[in-house]
């Protein structure tokens, strides 16, 4: 609603002029009607918000002050000059006479007073208005705006144009309109810094007690949170654009407005007696859910007021989730896309393809395939493809923890939830990852009892911090790894099966290298390339690359060709690798000079312990999936009557690994036969008998 004011002056020219000034200012805010005492029309002046008198005589402001209700606002204005129209006379000589042209002889006088306050001393003005008797000598003539009183014998003339309002009159008509915005507006600054004379000690005491309210507004500017201030009438004193924002309102529309006029959404659900008293509660606005909270204000004991703290819930929790994360302090997050996995043979490139379309849901992954095989690298790939890429990427090896300290790593403690626990207690990787990815790897690393807390996560989306009875709401995507074959271990119950098949909602295996032999040289061009260095493989070796079964896959060759690049040669030889990669494929060439393709550097390597090289290929040979630990393989071993300590097992393993009969993974994969260990071990053709064709015992 537009505040009202009844502008009452001498002259209709003068009202005009003092309309447009306000307009210019307040513009669609106020709503301005004329009267004047030239025209009489002032003795029917209505009702308004604000009254500004300017009558230059005292009887004519009681005549009119006597038609005004007591308890309204009045403002007299007070005129001045701006720096451009003072200038105008500062360069006139000293010395000279002039007329100083005005409505009447006080408003004439009043005029040539303000002029001399601001400086303007070197001229003789004397004051002439409408009715005076003697004219002065002079032909100069100088008018505020009132160029009709000019007598004709003045051949200069010099119009300032009218007085304006000075700064304290002008800050005096926004307060009394209830606009104490106005005067922290560019448009006022501006205003007063045109004037002659600023009101410097207006400004002065203005800007002290304005100070206090100055940082308010500013920290309230600098926070984005949404800020409404109320006072006891329920009028809006204070707003910042946030809460502008969230409102759709504009401050000087709603300044001095009451709550229930500005934003009667919220009023209606804040209640005047939870405007007493601190609450916080979630709400809803045009549809969109605001997470508000109340503080109410004292003022020497007595409330004055509240401040209403309003946010869209999205942006607290995203807010909240950088908090997380700088508590975390390990800048987890993505670093891989898929164009990083380079491959070129068809299985690879189907895991890839079936990855990509996994990344655009939401579902559980289980990634499994051997050590080495780039695991990781698909599940940084696949956040980084997904909707949830913008959020953490947290990463954590289940193996590598023992239970107690893995499930506070995933669960976060309460304070005092155990002797030793942090103060504060402590946000566990769920909460880090909230709305995000968790990528867990060797998840067959974890124990049974984690494993039904994961499975409730995954079935319930929420978490239980230990030693802490709060349940707090999770969105985070578990992306599951494995190096070794999950079913079996299902089958074994070292597993659960309901969590196996929660997890392997969309499963991907990914190929060991040795089954991607076209890739080799391919992930060896892009490895060399990100080492920088500048090195390529003699014939002789890229043969023996290409034989090489890369038990490690492509850790393994990364691992290789940073060692080949340490020896600063252009050219690698035979000679230049690593002896174990010459043992095995010496013992490939062996074999086809033997014509027995390995049985007899298998008898050689077995020589005095055919009965335990045998058992164990017969142990592997029976596992079709994954492979065996050598406390598994020790036991199996027993229960066909051989005795065998693991140091003799690791002997066994190590020279079949070098004759590249069998895989050894790193971590918990065990050991596993190769394609060549298969086709050695069942060249008979007989599976019932598994080492009938190695030729271990003639």
């Amino acid at each position: 609603m537009k505040k009202k004011i009844a502008l009452v002056t001498e002259s209709i020219q003068s009202g005009q002029v003092y309309k447009e000034w306000l307009d210019e200012f307040f513009g669609e805010l106020i709503e301005v009607e004329e009267y004047s005492l030239e025209k009489g029309d002032y003795v029917r002046i209505p009702d308004a918000d604000l009254y500004i008198v300017g009558a230059s005589s005292t009887q004519a402001y009681d005549q009119v002050i006597a038609l005004i209700q007591p308890d309204k606002n009045i403002v007299v204005p007070a005129l001045t000059f701006s720096k451009e129209q003072v200038s105008k006379l500062k360069v006139l000589p000293g010395g000279r006479r002039a007329m100083l042209v005005n409505l009447s002889a006080n408003m004439a006088i009043e005029t040539i007073a303000e002029l001399n306050r601001l400086g303007v001393t070197q001229l003789d003005l004397v004051p002439v208005y409408p009715g005076i008797g003697q004219l002065p000598d002079t032909e100069l003539a100088i008018s505020p705006g009132e160029g009709r009183y000019v007598p004709d014998k003045a051949k200069q003339v010099i119009e300032l144009g009218p007085r304006t309002f000075t700064s304290g009159t002008l800050a005096e008509i926004a307060l009394k309109l209830g606009f104490s915005w106005f005067i922290k507006e560019k448009v006022y600054r501006d205003y007063v810094e045109s004037l002659a004379d600023p009101g410097g000690s207006l400004v002065t005491l203005w800007s002290q007690s304005m100070r206090m309210e100055n940082y308010l507004e500013i920290l309230m500017g600098m926070m984005d949170t949404g800020i409404l201030g109320v006072d006891m009438e329920d009028r809006i004193f204070a707003v910042n654009s946030v809460a502008q924002d969230i409102l759709s309102l504009k401050q000087k529309d709603c300044i001095g407005r009451s709550l229930t006029w500005a934003a009667p959404q919220l009023c209606r659900q804040i209640s005047p007696e939870e405007r007493k008293r601190k609450i916080s509660k979630l709400i809803k606005l045009a549809e969109t859910p605001i997470s508000i909270a109340t503080a109410p204000i004292d003022w020497e004991g007595k409330p004055v007021g509240c401040f209403i703290m309003l946010q869209r819930f999205t942006e607290e929790e995203d807010r909240q989730q950088q908090f997380r994360l700088q508590l975390y302090r390990r800048g987890h997050h993505s670093k891989y896309v898929f164009d990083d996995i380079i491959c070129s043979c068809p299985s690879m490139q189907r895991a890839k393809n079936i990855a990509f379309k996994m990344a655009l849901t939401d579902s559980s992954i289980l990634l499994t395939g051997e050590s080495g095989t780039g695991k990781e690298l698909f599940a940084h790939s696949i956040h980084n493809a997904s909707r949830r890429s913008a959020m953490p990427f947290v990463a954590l090896n289940c193996a590598a923890l023992p239970e107690n300290l893995l499930e506070s790593e995933l669960f976060g403690y309460g304070e005092g939830a155990f002797t030793g626990a942090k103060k504060g207690g402590k946000i566990g990787l769920f909460e880090y990852a909230h709305r995000g990815t968790l990528f867990l790897d060797e998840i067959e690393g974890m124990s049974k009892n984690l494993q039904v807390k994961l499975l409730r996560v995954l079935q319930e989306k929420e978490i239980m911090r230990i030693g802490d009875n709060r349940v707090i709401a999770i969105d985070v995507r578990i992306i599951a790894a494995s190096n070794e074959n999950i079913l079996e271990r299902v089958k074994e119950g070292t597993f659960r099966k309901d969590l196996y098949y929660r997890l392997n909602t969309l499963p991907i295996e990914i190929p060991p290298l040795r089954e991607r032999e076209e890739d080799v040289f391919l992930i060896s061009g892009s490895i060399i390339k990100r080492l920088g260095a500048d090195f390529q493989l003699s014939d002789g070796a890229r043969q023996v690359f290409q034989n090489y079964s890369w038990d490690g896959n492509v850790r393994e060759l990364s691992n290789i060709l940073e060692y080949l690049c340490f020896l600063d040669k252009p050219l690698i030889g035979v000679e230049d690798l690593p002896a174990y990669m010459l043992t095995e494929n010496r013992t490939a060439r062996g074999d086809e000079e033997d014509g027995d393709d390995g049985r007899a550097a298998l008898r050689q390597a077995a020589a005095g312990r055919e009965e335990t090289f045998e058992a164990i290929l017969r142990s592997l040979g029976q596992v079709e999936e994954g492979g065996l630990g050598r406390k598994a393989l020790r036991q199996r071993l027993a229960e066909q009557g051989i005795c065998a300590g693991e140091q003799e097992i690791r002997g066994v393993l190590h020279k079949l690994h070098c004759l590249g009969l069998i895989s050894v993974s790193r971590g918990r994969g065990g050991s596993r036969l190769t394609r060549k260990g298969r086709e050695l071990t069942f060249r008979s053709g007989d599976e019932g008998d598994l080492v009938s064709g190695t030729g271990l015992r003639k």
